[in-house]
Protein backbone atom coordinates (compact mmCIF):
# COMPACT_ATOMS: atom_id res chain seq x y z
CA UNK A 1 0.00 0.00 0.00
CA UNK A 2 1.20 3.16 -0.84
CA UNK A 3 2.30 5.86 2.00
CA UNK A 4 -0.83 8.35 1.10
CA UNK A 5 -3.41 5.10 1.32
CA UNK A 6 -1.65 4.20 4.69
CA UNK A 7 -2.37 7.53 5.96
CA UNK A 8 -6.10 7.68 4.77
CA UNK A 9 -5.96 3.72 6.00
CA UNK A 10 -4.85 5.31 9.84
CA UNK A 11 -7.73 7.59 10.24
CA UNK A 12 -9.77 4.61 10.76
CA UNK A 13 -12.86 3.82 9.87
CA UNK A 14 -11.26 1.10 7.54
CA UNK A 15 -13.35 -2.10 7.25
CA UNK A 16 -13.37 -5.68 5.54
CA UNK A 17 -15.44 -6.66 2.75
CA UNK A 18 -15.58 -10.78 2.06
CA UNK A 19 -17.47 -12.86 -0.72
CA UNK A 20 -17.91 -16.34 -0.21
CA UNK A 21 -18.54 -17.30 -3.94
CA UNK A 22 -19.17 -20.84 -5.65
CA UNK A 23 -15.69 -21.04 -7.29
CA UNK A 24 -13.23 -19.03 -4.75
CA UNK A 25 -13.22 -16.20 -2.47
CA UNK A 26 -12.41 -12.31 -2.74
CA UNK A 27 -12.07 -9.48 -0.30
CA UNK A 28 -11.49 -6.03 -0.37
CA UNK A 29 -10.48 -3.54 2.60
CA UNK A 30 -12.53 -0.09 2.09
CA UNK A 31 -11.81 3.24 3.24
CA UNK A 32 -14.91 5.54 4.50
CA UNK A 33 -14.60 7.44 1.05
CA UNK A 34 -15.25 3.72 -0.24
CA UNK A 35 -12.09 3.95 -1.72
CA UNK A 36 -10.38 0.05 -2.20
CA UNK A 37 -7.02 0.12 -0.05
CA UNK A 38 -6.10 -3.72 -0.86
CA UNK A 39 -7.84 -6.73 -2.14
CA UNK A 40 -7.37 -10.70 -2.00
CA UNK A 41 -8.47 -13.61 -3.58
CA UNK A 42 -8.21 -17.57 -2.68
CA UNK A 43 -7.27 -20.40 -4.42
CA UNK A 44 -10.05 -21.94 -6.43
CA UNK A 45 -12.79 -23.95 -4.09
CA UNK A 46 -13.10 -27.68 -5.36
CA UNK A 47 -16.54 -28.95 -6.61
CA UNK A 48 -16.91 -32.26 -6.41
CA UNK A 49 -19.44 -34.28 -8.99
CA UNK A 50 -21.29 -37.15 -7.14
CA UNK A 51 -23.91 -39.60 -8.92
CA UNK A 52 -26.90 -38.57 -10.78
CA UNK A 53 -25.62 -34.91 -10.99
CA UNK A 54 -24.54 -34.29 -7.37
CA UNK A 55 -22.65 -31.48 -6.75
CA UNK A 56 -21.10 -31.41 -3.53
CA UNK A 57 -18.12 -28.80 -1.78
CA UNK A 58 -16.69 -29.21 1.72
CA UNK A 59 -16.99 -26.40 4.22
CA UNK A 60 -13.75 -26.39 5.78
CA UNK A 61 -12.67 -25.45 2.47
CA UNK A 62 -14.92 -22.80 2.09
CA UNK A 63 -13.62 -21.34 5.03
CA UNK A 64 -9.78 -21.88 4.36
CA UNK A 65 -10.81 -20.20 0.99
CA UNK A 66 -12.31 -17.22 2.70
CA UNK A 67 -9.89 -16.37 5.58
CA UNK A 68 -6.84 -16.57 2.65
CA UNK A 69 -8.73 -14.18 1.12
CA UNK A 70 -9.24 -11.77 3.80
CA UNK A 71 -5.80 -12.26 5.02
CA UNK A 72 -4.47 -11.67 1.68
CA UNK A 73 -6.41 -8.06 1.99
CA UNK A 74 -5.47 -7.40 5.38
CA UNK A 75 -1.74 -7.95 4.51
CA UNK A 76 -1.84 -5.87 1.94
CA UNK A 77 -2.68 -2.79 4.54
CA UNK A 78 0.54 -2.84 6.07
CA UNK A 79 1.43 -2.33 9.95
CA UNK A 80 -0.62 -0.49 12.19
CA UNK A 81 -3.84 -0.30 10.60
CA UNK A 82 -6.79 -1.16 12.67
CA UNK A 83 -9.82 -3.12 10.52
CA UNK A 84 -12.73 -1.36 12.18
CA UNK A 85 -15.85 -3.98 10.97
CA UNK A 86 -16.30 -6.60 8.63
CA UNK A 87 -19.15 -7.94 6.44
CA UNK A 88 -19.46 -10.94 4.40
CA UNK A 89 -21.55 -11.56 0.76
CA UNK A 90 -22.19 -15.45 -0.02
CA UNK A 91 -23.43 -17.60 -2.39
CA UNK A 92 -27.06 -18.73 -1.94
CA UNK A 93 -29.21 -21.71 -2.64
CA UNK A 94 -26.79 -24.62 -1.15
CA UNK A 95 -27.24 -26.56 1.89
CA UNK A 96 -25.09 -27.63 4.44
CA UNK A 97 -26.87 -30.68 7.51
CA UNK A 98 -25.57 -29.92 10.54
CA UNK A 99 -25.75 -33.40 12.73
CA UNK A 100 -26.12 -32.46 16.66
CA UNK A 101 -22.36 -33.09 17.28
CA UNK A 102 -22.17 -29.98 15.22
CA UNK A 103 -19.72 -31.31 12.69
CA UNK A 104 -20.91 -29.67 9.09
CA UNK A 105 -21.59 -32.51 6.42
CA UNK A 106 -20.58 -31.61 2.85
CA UNK A 107 -22.44 -29.23 1.44
CA UNK A 108 -24.58 -29.56 -2.04
CA UNK A 109 -24.36 -26.51 -4.01
CA UNK A 110 -26.79 -24.92 -5.52
CA UNK A 111 -25.73 -26.58 -9.18
CA UNK A 112 -26.85 -30.15 -7.24
CA UNK A 113 -29.28 -31.49 -9.90
CA UNK A 114 -30.34 -34.64 -8.19
CA UNK A 115 -33.33 -33.14 -7.08
CA UNK A 116 -35.52 -31.66 -9.81
CA UNK A 117 -37.44 -34.72 -9.35
CA UNK A 118 -38.91 -33.30 -6.14
CA UNK A 119 -39.58 -30.18 -7.43
CA UNK A 120 -41.40 -31.99 -10.52
CA UNK A 121 -43.62 -34.18 -8.10
CA UNK A 122 -45.48 -30.95 -6.42
CA UNK A 123 -48.93 -30.54 -7.54
CA UNK A 124 -49.42 -27.21 -9.32
CA UNK A 125 -51.38 -25.91 -6.70
CA UNK A 126 -48.48 -26.34 -3.94
CA UNK A 127 -46.28 -24.76 -6.58
CA UNK A 128 -48.27 -22.14 -6.79
CA UNK A 129 -48.02 -21.67 -2.93
CA UNK A 130 -44.66 -22.11 -2.98
CA UNK A 131 -43.81 -19.61 -5.68
CA UNK A 132 -46.25 -17.23 -4.02
CA UNK A 133 -44.96 -17.42 -0.17
CA UNK A 134 -41.22 -18.02 -1.19
CA UNK A 135 -40.81 -15.87 -4.58
CA UNK A 136 -38.99 -18.21 -6.18
CA UNK A 137 -39.92 -21.38 -8.68
CA UNK A 138 -39.63 -24.38 -7.27
CA UNK A 139 -36.39 -25.89 -8.66
CA UNK A 140 -33.31 -27.94 -8.21
CA UNK A 141 -30.70 -26.24 -6.17
CA UNK A 142 -32.63 -24.27 -3.57
CA UNK A 143 -32.83 -25.41 -0.17
CA UNK A 144 -36.44 -26.83 0.26
CA UNK A 145 -36.08 -29.28 -3.26
CA UNK A 146 -32.58 -30.44 -1.57
CA UNK A 147 -33.69 -30.84 1.86
CA UNK A 148 -36.55 -32.87 1.06
CA UNK A 149 -34.65 -35.42 -1.43
CA UNK A 150 -31.65 -35.42 1.30
CA UNK A 151 -34.48 -36.37 4.12
CA UNK A 152 -35.86 -39.45 1.32
CA UNK A 153 -32.56 -40.38 0.86
CA UNK A 154 -31.59 -40.71 4.26
CA UNK A 155 -35.16 -42.57 5.34
CA UNK A 156 -33.83 -45.53 2.87
CA UNK A 157 -30.47 -46.28 4.58
CA UNK A 158 -31.52 -48.22 8.03
CA UNK A 159 -27.77 -47.13 9.74
CA UNK A 160 -28.89 -43.50 9.44
CA UNK A 161 -30.79 -42.27 11.63
CA UNK A 162 -33.17 -39.85 9.79
CA UNK A 163 -33.49 -37.28 12.33
CA UNK A 164 -29.90 -37.04 13.33
CA UNK A 165 -29.66 -33.58 11.81
CA UNK A 166 -30.60 -30.98 14.12
CA UNK A 167 -29.70 -28.10 11.56
CA UNK A 168 -30.20 -27.25 8.07
CA UNK A 169 -27.40 -24.07 7.35
CA UNK A 170 -26.06 -22.62 3.94
CA UNK A 171 -23.05 -21.25 3.13
CA UNK A 172 -23.78 -17.84 4.71
CA UNK A 173 -24.78 -18.88 7.83
CA UNK A 174 -22.30 -21.43 8.80
CA UNK A 175 -19.43 -18.75 7.94
CA UNK A 176 -21.35 -16.81 10.25
CA UNK A 177 -21.09 -19.29 13.07
CA UNK A 178 -17.36 -19.64 12.12
CA UNK A 179 -16.72 -15.65 12.29
CA UNK A 180 -18.25 -15.20 15.41
CA UNK A 181 -19.67 -18.50 17.02
CA UNK A 182 -23.16 -16.93 16.14
CA UNK A 183 -25.63 -19.07 13.73
CA UNK A 184 -27.30 -16.14 11.62
CA UNK A 185 -28.53 -15.96 8.06
CA UNK A 186 -30.19 -12.51 6.11
CA UNK A 187 -33.35 -12.51 3.97
CA UNK A 188 -31.69 -12.25 0.85
CA UNK A 189 -29.64 -15.58 1.50
CA UNK A 190 -32.32 -16.99 3.34
CA UNK A 191 -34.42 -16.67 -0.33
CA UNK A 192 -32.34 -19.67 -1.43
CA UNK A 193 -33.56 -21.98 1.03
CA UNK A 194 -36.85 -21.02 -0.30
CA UNK A 195 -38.24 -21.15 2.85
CA UNK A 196 -38.84 -17.95 3.86
CA UNK A 197 -42.12 -15.92 3.56
CA UNK A 198 -40.55 -13.48 0.90
CA UNK A 199 -42.95 -10.33 1.97
CA UNK A 200 -42.90 -10.58 5.87
CA UNK A 201 -38.56 -12.16 5.44
CA UNK A 202 -39.36 -14.44 7.77
CA UNK A 203 -38.97 -18.25 7.88
CA UNK A 204 -42.56 -19.31 6.91
CA UNK A 205 -44.81 -22.17 8.60
CA UNK A 206 -46.17 -23.46 5.99
CA UNK A 207 -42.58 -24.44 3.65
CA UNK A 208 -41.07 -25.40 6.68
CA UNK A 209 -44.29 -28.19 7.15
CA UNK A 210 -43.48 -29.07 3.46
CA UNK A 211 -39.83 -29.85 4.28
CA UNK A 212 -40.70 -31.99 6.80
CA UNK A 213 -38.67 -29.42 9.68
CA UNK A 214 -39.37 -27.51 12.29
CA UNK A 215 -38.29 -23.78 11.55
CA UNK A 216 -36.04 -23.83 14.66
CA UNK A 217 -33.65 -26.05 12.66
CA UNK A 218 -32.92 -23.20 10.85
CA UNK A 219 -30.92 -20.04 11.89
CA UNK A 220 -32.74 -16.38 12.80
CA UNK A 221 -33.05 -14.25 9.84
CA UNK A 222 -30.59 -10.93 10.89
CA UNK A 223 -31.80 -7.91 8.93
CA UNK A 224 -28.50 -7.13 6.34
CA UNK A 225 -26.35 -4.06 8.02
CA UNK A 226 -27.30 -5.18 11.67
CA UNK A 227 -24.00 -6.20 13.80
CA UNK A 228 -24.31 -10.08 14.54
CA UNK A 229 -21.32 -9.97 17.16
CA UNK A 230 -17.72 -10.18 17.43
CA UNK A 231 -15.02 -11.72 15.69
CA UNK A 232 -13.66 -14.62 17.62
CA UNK A 233 -10.11 -15.19 18.59
CA UNK A 234 -9.95 -18.16 16.08
CA UNK A 235 -11.01 -16.41 13.47
CA UNK A 236 -9.52 -13.62 13.97
CA UNK A 237 -6.14 -15.36 13.88
CA UNK A 238 -7.13 -17.28 10.79
CA UNK A 239 -7.64 -13.44 9.08
CA UNK A 240 -4.50 -11.65 10.51
CA UNK A 241 -7.31 -9.04 12.36
CA UNK A 242 -7.73 -8.52 16.32
CA UNK A 243 -10.51 -10.28 17.85
CA UNK A 244 -13.34 -8.40 18.62
CA UNK A 245 -13.99 -6.76 15.58
CA UNK A 246 -17.29 -6.34 14.88
CA UNK A 247 -19.10 -8.37 12.60
CA UNK A 248 -21.87 -7.31 10.46
CA UNK A 249 -24.51 -9.17 8.69
CA UNK A 250 -24.28 -8.90 4.77
CA UNK A 251 -26.46 -10.77 2.02
CA UNK A 252 -26.77 -12.94 -0.79
CA UNK A 253 -23.76 -12.42 -3.35
CA UNK A 254 -26.08 -10.75 -5.86
CA UNK A 255 -27.38 -8.58 -3.25
CA UNK A 256 -24.08 -7.03 -2.11
CA UNK A 257 -23.27 -6.57 -6.27
CA UNK A 258 -26.61 -4.40 -6.51
CA UNK A 259 -25.76 -2.67 -3.08
CA UNK A 260 -21.65 -2.17 -4.75
CA UNK A 261 -22.95 -0.84 -8.43
CA UNK A 262 -25.35 1.41 -7.01
CA UNK A 263 -28.42 -0.77 -8.15
CA UNK A 264 -30.80 0.40 -4.76
CA UNK A 265 -33.66 2.25 -6.43
CA UNK A 266 -36.84 0.28 -8.24
CA UNK A 267 -36.38 0.09 -11.73
CA UNK A 268 -32.30 -0.02 -11.29
CA UNK A 269 -30.77 -3.06 -13.89
CA UNK A 270 -27.85 -4.61 -13.87
CA UNK A 271 -26.61 -7.28 -15.94
CA UNK A 272 -23.75 -10.05 -14.46
CA UNK A 273 -21.84 -11.29 -17.95
CA UNK A 274 -19.65 -13.94 -16.50
CA UNK A 275 -19.67 -17.59 -17.09
CA UNK A 276 -23.60 -17.46 -16.15
CA UNK A 277 -25.34 -14.53 -17.23
CA UNK A 278 -28.14 -13.31 -14.32
CA UNK A 279 -30.31 -9.89 -15.21
CA UNK A 280 -31.12 -8.30 -11.81
CA UNK A 281 -33.78 -5.69 -11.37
CA UNK A 282 -34.68 -4.06 -8.58
CA UNK A 283 -38.16 -4.13 -7.32
CA UNK A 284 -40.29 -2.49 -4.41
CA UNK A 285 -42.96 -5.11 -5.42
CA UNK A 286 -43.52 -7.86 -3.24
CA UNK A 287 -46.27 -9.93 -4.95
CA UNK A 288 -43.73 -12.54 -6.35
CA UNK A 289 -47.21 -14.58 -7.96
CA UNK A 290 -47.71 -11.57 -10.71
CA UNK A 291 -43.90 -11.80 -11.37
CA UNK A 292 -43.05 -13.40 -14.73
CA UNK A 293 -42.39 -17.52 -13.91
CA UNK A 294 -39.14 -16.61 -15.02
CA UNK A 295 -37.49 -14.01 -12.28
CA UNK A 296 -36.75 -15.04 -9.11
CA UNK A 297 -37.72 -12.61 -6.13
CA UNK A 298 -35.02 -11.99 -3.06
CA UNK A 299 -34.84 -9.02 -0.47
CA UNK A 300 -32.34 -6.52 -1.26
CA UNK A 301 -29.60 -5.98 1.68
CA UNK A 302 -31.08 -2.47 1.92
CA UNK A 303 -34.74 -2.13 4.05
CA UNK A 304 -38.06 -2.11 1.29
CA UNK A 305 -36.93 -3.42 -1.71
CA UNK A 306 -36.59 -6.31 -3.24
CA UNK A 307 -34.32 -7.88 -6.36
CA UNK A 308 -35.94 -9.66 -9.03
CA UNK A 309 -33.26 -12.04 -11.40
CA UNK A 310 -33.36 -14.21 -13.89
CA UNK A 311 -30.47 -16.58 -15.23
CA UNK A 312 -29.94 -16.45 -19.02
CA UNK A 313 -27.66 -19.67 -18.41
CA UNK A 314 -23.88 -20.27 -19.67
CA UNK A 315 -23.30 -17.42 -22.09
CA UNK A 316 -20.01 -16.83 -21.25
CA UNK A 317 -19.28 -20.54 -21.76
CA UNK A 318 -20.51 -20.33 -25.52
CA UNK A 319 -18.62 -17.28 -26.02
CA UNK A 320 -15.39 -18.68 -25.03
CA UNK A 321 -16.16 -21.82 -26.81
CA UNK A 322 -16.83 -19.97 -30.32
CA UNK A 323 -14.36 -19.36 -33.21
CA UNK A 324 -13.64 -15.35 -33.50
CA UNK A 325 -15.18 -16.08 -37.31
CA UNK A 326 -18.64 -16.95 -35.64
CA UNK A 327 -18.44 -13.98 -33.03
CA UNK A 328 -20.81 -11.56 -34.62
CA UNK A 329 -23.44 -14.10 -34.08
CA UNK A 330 -23.01 -15.36 -30.82
CA UNK A 331 -23.09 -11.36 -29.81
CA UNK A 332 -26.51 -10.72 -31.44
CA UNK A 333 -27.68 -13.93 -29.91
CA UNK A 334 -26.83 -13.27 -26.48
CA UNK A 335 -28.13 -9.72 -26.58
CA UNK A 336 -31.37 -11.26 -28.09
CA UNK A 337 -31.46 -13.42 -25.04
CA UNK A 338 -31.13 -10.18 -22.50
CA UNK A 339 -33.92 -8.41 -24.55
CA UNK A 340 -36.21 -11.04 -24.55
CA UNK A 341 -35.79 -11.15 -20.18
CA UNK A 342 -36.14 -7.37 -20.23
CA UNK A 343 -39.27 -7.80 -22.53
CA UNK A 344 -40.81 -10.54 -20.01
CA UNK A 345 -40.28 -8.40 -17.16
CA UNK A 346 -42.52 -5.24 -18.51
CA UNK A 347 -43.43 -3.00 -16.39
CA UNK A 348 -40.73 -4.06 -13.59
CA UNK A 349 -38.35 -2.44 -15.67
CA UNK A 350 -40.13 0.27 -17.57
CA UNK A 351 -38.68 2.54 -14.84
CA UNK A 352 -35.54 1.92 -15.59
CA UNK A 353 -33.31 3.41 -17.87
CA UNK A 354 -29.47 2.27 -18.08
CA UNK A 355 -28.45 -1.26 -17.53
CA UNK A 356 -25.16 -1.24 -15.94
CA UNK A 357 -22.93 -4.78 -17.38
CA UNK A 358 -20.72 -6.36 -15.43
CA UNK A 359 -18.48 -9.38 -16.05
CA UNK A 360 -16.16 -10.99 -18.11
CA UNK A 361 -18.13 -9.84 -21.33
CA UNK A 362 -17.56 -6.50 -20.64
CA UNK A 363 -14.25 -6.78 -22.07
CA UNK A 364 -16.03 -6.53 -25.63
CA UNK A 365 -17.16 -3.51 -26.74
CA UNK A 366 -18.71 -4.97 -29.74
CA UNK A 367 -20.86 -6.96 -27.74
CA UNK A 368 -21.28 -4.04 -25.48
CA UNK A 369 -22.27 -2.58 -28.35
CA UNK A 370 -25.07 -5.02 -29.75
CA UNK A 371 -26.78 -5.74 -26.67
CA UNK A 372 -27.09 -1.61 -26.38
CA UNK A 373 -28.47 -1.54 -29.63
CA UNK A 374 -30.83 -4.34 -29.44
CA UNK A 375 -32.20 -3.38 -25.76
CA UNK A 376 -32.63 0.25 -27.08
CA UNK A 377 -31.39 1.56 -23.74
CA UNK A 378 -28.00 2.54 -22.83
CA UNK A 379 -25.45 0.48 -20.97
CA UNK A 380 -22.56 1.23 -18.97
CA UNK A 381 -20.07 -1.38 -18.78
CA UNK A 382 -18.56 -1.13 -14.85
CA UNK A 383 -14.69 -2.40 -14.02
CA UNK A 384 -14.31 -5.67 -13.35
CA UNK A 385 -14.12 -6.11 -9.45
CA UNK A 386 -15.15 -7.95 -6.44
CA UNK A 387 -18.02 -5.86 -6.38
CA UNK A 388 -20.08 -8.32 -3.53
CA UNK A 389 -17.57 -7.83 -1.65
CA UNK A 390 -17.80 -3.88 -1.87
CA UNK A 391 -21.08 -4.32 -1.40
CA UNK A 392 -20.51 -6.04 1.87
CA UNK A 393 -17.91 -3.78 3.05
CA UNK A 394 -20.57 -1.02 2.31
CA UNK A 395 -22.53 -2.83 4.98
CA UNK A 396 -19.87 -2.50 7.27
CA UNK A 397 -18.70 1.12 7.14
CA UNK A 398 -22.61 2.02 7.59
CA UNK A 399 -23.26 -0.17 10.86
CA UNK A 400 -20.07 1.34 11.75
CA UNK A 401 -20.53 4.89 11.07
CA UNK A 402 -24.27 4.41 12.62
CA UNK A 403 -22.32 2.57 15.52
CA UNK A 404 -20.18 5.74 15.91
CA UNK A 405 -22.88 8.11 15.49
CA UNK A 406 -25.27 6.46 18.59
CA UNK A 407 -21.88 6.56 20.76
Amino acid sequence: MSDAAAGKANRGGIVLGLDAGTTSAKAVVVDRAGETLSSGGSDPIAVRSTPAGGREQEPEEIWQALTTAGRRAVEGLGSGVVVAALALAAQSGSVIPVPADGSPQRVVTWMDARFQSVADSWPREIEARIRAVSGWVPAAGVGLSTIVGLQAERSKRPKVDPGSVSRWASVDDYLMFRLTGEWATNPSNAAGMQLMDVAARTWSDELCSLAGLDPRMLSPIRESGTVVGELTGEAAAALGLDAGAPVVMGGHDQACAALGLGAVEPGDLFLSAGTAWVLTAVTDRVDAAALPSSLNLSPHVLPGVWTASQNLGGLGAMLAETPPPRMRDVFEACARQVAQALAGAGELVAGGEELIMVGGGTRSGELIAVVKDLIGRPVTARPEAAWPAIGAASLAQAAFEAERIGE
